[in-house]
């Protein structure tokens, strides 16, 4: 297991204390100067991973074995160019931060096209641990998860799914919409879902798969110096899961702006430390011992 304590800031050092003060993602923005990506796709498809290759000997000739998500990257089409042209991505000490803004295909696309070879990589991370824990194969819970969440998800996130999947596939990396939705949800999957469904093929008693493994306050009022919130935010995991090495600054067409810390490919935090420019912050814990996954819920 490996930990990272990724938040633990007074959120007035980061959050605009005054109006017009910009947002923490401009303010990234700005300071870095980094160009946008009007650029052919073999630039962005081809870009160097910041995480070295993590070989686990059990694992090493399945990840192998099945790297061969890439494809040559299409041709890109006038519109896409123009997505592409609001979409952002730098690289510093081991992070990866990202920009991106419109509607959700829009984002989805931008998303899907520079992150490209992280969401391989994690694909492949990903795959590679279901199939040697479950022992069942990742189309096989590709295509339950999709008959699960499809007709439950919105059609936003569905269409930033969408496009994710189509700026990936732009890039070179072959990834399906329903692929992405099994990836987004593997944590509910396999740490959630999956115990209830083992439990319906074995005779002796199943452990739950989630693990316990977060930490996470808040605090404010007269628990913190100033005033101010404090938040905090451990991440426990696996060696061989897919880091959440991504900074990612959300500007969507409607509604707030949202900073967070995720995995390269998911529409979701996972990490769950978010700030919006609201100013609404939230973070969260493991439920360990869970049996009540409902898969007639809303996603």
């Amino acid at each position: 297991m490996i930990s990272r304590l990724h938040t633990a800031a007074k959120i007035s050092d980061i959050w605009p204390a005054k109006a017009g003060t910009p947002f923490l993602g401009e303010t990234f923005t700005r300071n870095l100067n980094f160009s946008t990506p009007c650029q052919p796709a073999s630039t962005y498809a081809n870009l160097p991973a910041m995480v070295a290759t993590r070989f686990i000997v059990a694992l090493s000739l399945l990840l192998v074995s099945i790297s061969a998500f890439a494809d040559s990257p299409l041709p890109l089409k006038p519109e896409q160019k123009e997505w592409l042209c609001k979409g952002k991505r730098f690289e510093r000490a081991g992070w990866i931060y990202l920009h991106i803004e419109g509607e959700p295909r829009e984002r989805g696309f931008q998303h899907g096209y520079l992150l490209a070879k992280e969401i391989n990589d994690g694909l492949i991370a990903t795959r590679a641990a279901w199939e040697n824990d479950t022992a069942m194969d990742w189309p096989w819970l590709v295509k339950r998860a999709a008959t699960m969440f499809v007709p439950k998800i919105d059609p936003e996130n569905l269409a930033e799914l969408e496009g994710i999947s189509e700026g990936a596939r732009a890039a070179g990396i072959n990834v399906s919409r329903d692929e992405l939705i099994a990836y987004n949800a593997i944590l509910e999957l396999q740490g959630y879902w999956w115990p209830n469904e083992l439990k319906k093929i074995k005779d002796e008693p199943v452990p739950s798969g989630a693990r316990e493994s977060c930490s996470s306050f808040i605090a404010t009022g007269t628990w913190t110096k100033d005033g101010n919130v404090v938040l905090g935010h451990n991440t426990m995991q696996s060696y061989v899961d897919a880091l959440p090495l991504i900074i990612e600054d959300i500007k969507p067409t409607r509604g707030h702006r949202i900073l967070w810390q995720t995995t390269a490919g998911w529409i979701h935090s996972g990490t769950d430390f978010f700030i919006t420019d609201a100013g609404l912050v939230g973070s969260e814990t493991t439920i360990g011992q869970f049996d009540g996954f409902d898969t007639n819920g809303i996603p």
